[in-house]
């Protein structure tokens, strides 16, 4: 089966991708992960959810940050009904302002061919969502095929399993954030920050500088 892939430039006025083992006090991812990106694209072709978990095995996906607003912490208040009372408690919730991200997916020539199409006309059969994670979608631009991949140690402004991670290349303007992410019902740990680099053990594939991973971050 011939695969190819895209990338596409993508903005969000408000954004919290939510860290998979945070319950109360919602983290939030600075990037989202292949799991978000694969069935934010899903959405777009009007895929459901029962397709989504039957191919996104077929997806590489990853993102490279673009730009950030900035990083806010709200506390909000938490309603818990229970039988004959109400419980009220309060949650910290973490937003990321104005983020630009550079999605990349890798897959099926067919579905990437009409992605592309419907990236280019803005024509999306649901408006974009994420499961557990929230979002205001603003805008996409600059929606790209692309045929061939490129081989890497190295990854920019994006993120890598932390089993990977050989060194971590950081200024005076770096973020990192070094995060749990739940697979096979067990934790593992994703490095990723914007202004930083990731020197890699493994050689991963990317497309546009973009690092692609498959939907859990399975490297081995």
């Amino acid at each position: 089966m011939e695969k190819i892939g895209l990338t596409v430039d993508v903005l969000f006025d408000l954004a919290h991708f939510r860290v998979h083992t945070t319950m109360k006090g919602r983290s939030s991812y600075l990037l989202p992960l292949p799991t978000t990106i694969i069935g934010f694209f899903f959405s777009i072709l009007g895929k459901s959810r029962e397709y989504y978990i039957e191919e996104r095995k077929n997806f590489k996906a990853g993102a490279q940050i673009i730009d950030i607003g900035g990083v806010c912490r709200e506390n909000a208040q938490l309603l818990k009904l229970k039988t004959g009372r109400e419980d009220r408690t309060t949650e910290e919730l973490m937003l990321l302002l104005r983020p630009k991200y550079k999605f990349a997916i890798w897959g099926k020539q067919e579905t990437i061919y009409l992605l592309h199409k419907k990236l280019n006309n803005f024509e999306f059969d649901f408006v974009p969502y994420a499961g557990i994670s929230d979002f205001i979608f603003f805008d996409i631009e600059n929606p790209r095929i692309h045929e061939h991949f490129e081989e890497t140690y190295t990854v920019k402004d994006s993120y890598a399993p932390r089993n990977i991670v050989d060194s971590v290349e950081l200024s005076e303007k770096s973020i990192v954030y070094n995060l749990p992410y739940t697979y096979s019902g067990k934790p593992e740990f994703v490095v990723m920050g914007i202004n930083v680099g990731f020197k890699l053990k493994n050689k991963i594939i990317s497309i546009d500088g973009v690092p692609l991973y498959d939907c859990f971050l399975v490297t081995r």
